[in-house]
């Protein structure tokens, strides 16, 4: 059984529903943050409860990945999957049977962060996501290395179905070219190798919404 699985969603909430029934494993806890704050409807599946959190603010992909441990602190691990995620049959059930509280396992798809279950030990070395990279990209990558740097290794498991960025194909967003610029002030953030954490003035510079 997964203990929590966490879905951030922003736009493709037709995609969040795709990928809700795809869930074919026990789920203790499901948590949709919603970060456009539009109130999703629960549904129901193989999971003992849902809630779905509407963010007043898009929190961004490193927040919302920093939200779901802290809602998951309890638990050995934290189970995270993008709304734009499939699970192939067995797939969730392959994360649960590596997944622990002292291992970081990402899927075996192309990007790895797609999917990913987070053990709590991991995040008391590691600490949390740099909240520096706003609203999204090098979060995942700032974390790998950081793993480098105190010798924990980052595991490869089950392969999902994936629709890579379909965010910024969102109709009439503008957040394909919204990220370009984005996407290359987070690049710099990063060649800097320092942790930078939430700064108010950078999100209302960086946001796309």
């Amino acid at each position: 059984m997964i203990p929590m699985l966490v879905v951030p969603t922003l736009t493709r909430h037709d995609l969040l529903s795709r990928m809700l029934a795809s869930v074919d494993c026990k789920v203790g806890h499901l948590v949709v943050i919603d970060n456009s704050g539009r109130g999703i409807v629960g549904g129901s599946g193989p999971w003992e409860r849902m809630t779905v959190l509407p963010m007043p603010a898009n929190l961004g992909v490193a927040g919302s990945w920093n939200l779901a441990v802290r809602l998951a602190h309890r638990e050995p691990y934290v189970m995270v999957g993008s709304d734009d995620v499939t699970w192939p049959a067995g797939a969730l059930a392959g994360f649960a049977q590596v997944a622990s509280e002292d291992s970081l396992v990402v899927s075996g798809t192309w990007p790895h962060w797609c999917a990913f279950a987070l053990g709590m030990r991991v995040v008391q070395n590691v600490g949390l996501f740099d909240e520096g990279y706003y609203p999204a990209y090098y979060e995942d990558t700032d974390y790998e290395r950081r793993m480098a740097e105190v010798e924990l290794p980052v595991v490869h498991g089950p392969e999902v179905g994936h629709d890579n960025a379909s965010t910024l194909l969102t109709k009439d967003s503008g957040f394909g070219s919204k990220n370009c610029a984005t996407l290359k002030k987070n690049g710099i953030l990063f060649a800097r190798n320092e942790q930078h954490g939430f700064d108010p003035y950078r999100w209302r510079d960086q946001s796309w919404t």
